[in-house]
């Protein structure tokens, strides 16, 4: 943006219409009233004892008093206090009383002390309307869409904040345009006497300066991180308007890659030919990440031996360089239970807003069967907060032998499948404010074969329906709220054990064994309050509440069923060398402090 504009007060006290040496705009006069046959200046620096003033009526006189140096109690100084009677007309002058003066000053001593009281009769005068704004030098019109925006109008009383408000609205408004040297400064003050009301003329002066656009994004700090990628994620054009937000966007969009610890504000630089530029410094962190929950299930019979669960997470985000992701996931719910997780990501396709990614997973569950999946997904990124996508999966499963024979049939599902996703969160990590909205719909048929008994051969369609929203606000410094909402819901003729969502655990409903309950309609909200004690460091409680509808299926075991249940407790993250610790104790319905589920959760990055 360009120079601030010219102190509003400063130019109507400089001007032709001086507060200080215009005749008739306020007289100054000093009356000193002694006593005791002793005058004030035989006393050095005599100590104020009172501070008063009268005739006003628009301020209350501590708010005027506020405008001044000299206070009660500290000494008495002539030249403050002349200094201070123009700052309290110039005070007058900022809320619109431009014909405000100081019609007389009494500084009398206290008798018996050599204290004084200094007392002040001012003239408030008529508070100023706006008659008109202009702005002198613009090379087109200003929109009046725009011009209703400021509070500058006609008819309303005059007011310096809210003049100098608007001419940062203006700066801004040009910088937008592309115009980042606009500079306004205040013209003229033309004052008109009424004979109900004063009102006042604003004029403004305004150099546009020379339209900006930029021809480079210059990169310093990146010794891994190829500068393609860098450019590519800033998502620069050449040629693109310099406007205001520009350097705050692609600061934005370089730390929600999580490749840097840092990014800084770009700067903009021009040349001699005036061609003009960014310059943006990165610094390198830790690419890779790695997420390990352990937790402990303790018997619900007395005396009965507990068991431990787990998950572990490593995901390599810049592998080589360029963007590329690959991630790992292991889990175990249960004894006999755990699922594989492989997934890769290749982002910018055909240097293209495009990302694609596949995934490979893998259930295996207890003795009843196994679950494989492969998905391939593309998605197209409208911006850095919003995109859209599509994916194909087929997943097939195999019944184990012995009693997965008798209630899993052996079967095959193609889907297809349409997605949104929008993450407006100011740190997937740890954000304090913003929303993470994801939703997806699919749609395929499943073949079960190899168990007559079960209806083999039989096709059938399906429909599945995926729902995430997230909402994070800090209502009071260092407290945040923090509340998600999950849908989850499954339709189709043949439905059995492998098909249903899982629930409960430390990643969805707390208080309760990891995928302890099953359903084909879901419908759980995890609610935190937390209270930071540093950036990434809180304490939190918490309370979990769901919905589980379990289908009508009694040739595989399937008894419908409906329940709610609620989960709460209490956690703690600490940010420290070895990454971010989090302990967390959860209870469920009928739960004790015996009964109750330990998790521990290490995330780091290396």
């Amino acid at each position: 943006m360009g120079e601030d504009p010219l102190n509003v007060v400063e130019l109507w006290m400089q001007g032709k219409a001086s507060a200080v040496h215009a005749p008739g705009f306020f007289c100054f006069m000093v009356f000193v009233a002694l006593t005791s046959g002793m005058a004030v200046g035989q006393q050095r620096f005599p100590a104020i004892s009172g501070l008063h003033v009268r005739g006003n009526q628009a301020f209350l006189t501590a708010e005027i008093v506020s405008w001044m140096q000299l206070k009660e109690g500290s000494p008495y100084d002539e030249a403050l206090l002349a200094a201070d009677l123009k700052a309290l007309v110039a005070g007058y002058a900022r809320e619109g009383y431009l014909k405000a003066r100081v019609d007389s000053v009494l500084v009398g001593q206290e008798e018996g002390t050599q204290n004084v009281a200094v007392t002040i009769v001012v003239g408030e005068g008529r508070r100023a309307l706006v008659r008109s704004l202009h702005v002198v030098g613009a090379s087109d019109a200003l929109p009046l869409e725009f011009m209703e925006t400021l509070y500058t109008h006609s008819g309303e009383p005059f007011r310096q904040a809210a003049l100098e408000a608007d001419i940062q609205s203006l700066l801004r408004f040009f910088e937008e345009k592309g115009f980042p040297f606009a500079a306004i400064t205040v013209r003229d003050l033309e004052l008109s006497d009424g004979e109900v009301v004063d009102s006042v003329m604003v004029t403004l002066t305004l150099d546009q300066g020379k339209v900006v656009r930029l021809t480079e994004l210059r990169i310093e700090g990146n010794a891994t991180t190829a500068a393609g990628t860098i450019l590519r994620e800033s998502r620069f054009k050449e040629g693109d308007l310099f406007r205001g937000e520009y350097p705050l966007q692609i600061q934005r969009r370089l730390e929600r890659t999580q490749l840097f610890s840092s990014v800084s504000l770009p700067e903009l630089f021009v040349h001699e030919d005036g061609s003009a530029g960014l310059l943006v410094k990165v610094t390198e962190g830790n690419y890779n990440h790695f997420d390990g929950i352990l937790g402990y299930i303790p018997s619900p019979q007395p005396g009965g031996e507990g068991y431990v669960t787990g998950l572990v997470l490593v995901q390599f985000r810049n592998i080589l360089g360029t963007g590329r992701r690959l991630s790992a996931r292991w889990s175990r719910e249960e004894r006999g239970t755990q699922d594989i997780q492989l997934r890769y990501a290749e982002p910018w396709v055909a240097s293209l807003p495009l990302n694609l990614d596949g995934e490979f997973a893998q259930r295996k569950q207890d003795s009843t069967y196994v679950r494989r999946q492969y998905e391939l997904a593309a998605d197209l990124m409208i911006t850095e907060e919003f995109s859209v996508g599509a994916s194909f999966s087929q997943a097939s499963v195999v019944p184990s032998e012995g009693q997965g024979a008798g209630s899993v049939p052996e079967s095959r599902t193609t889907s297809a499948g349409l997605r949104v996703f929008y993450d407006s969160r100011n740190d997937p990590v740890t954000p304090s404010s913003g929303v993470r909205y994801r939703t997806e719909y699919h749609t395929g048929s499943k073949r079960t074969t190899g168990v007559s008994s079960l209806q083999a051969g039989r096709t059938s369609s399906t429909q599945r329906v995926t729902l995430d929203f997230e909402y994070v606000v800090s209502p009071f410094t260092r407290q945040i709220v923090a509340t998600s909402l999950f849908l989850r819901d499954l339709r189709s003729g043949e439905i059995d054990p492998s098909d249903l969502y899982r629930i409960g655990g430390t990643n969805s409903l707390r208080g309760y064994r990891e995928g302890q309950f099953l359903g084909s309609r879901l419908a759980w909200i995890n609610t935190e309050y937390r209270v930071l004690v540093s950036p990434r460091s809180f304490a939190y409680g918490f309370v979990d509440a769901a919905y589980i509808m379990t289908p009508d299926r009694p040739s595989v075991g399937l008894v419908r069923s409906e329940q709610s249940k609620v989960g709460y407790g209490i956690g703690i993250r600490l940010d420290t060398a070895l990454g971010l610790i989090g302990v967390s104790l959860a209870l469920g319905e009928g739960d004790t402090f015996s009964t109750a589920k330990l998790h521990f959760r290490l995330v780091n990055e290396f």
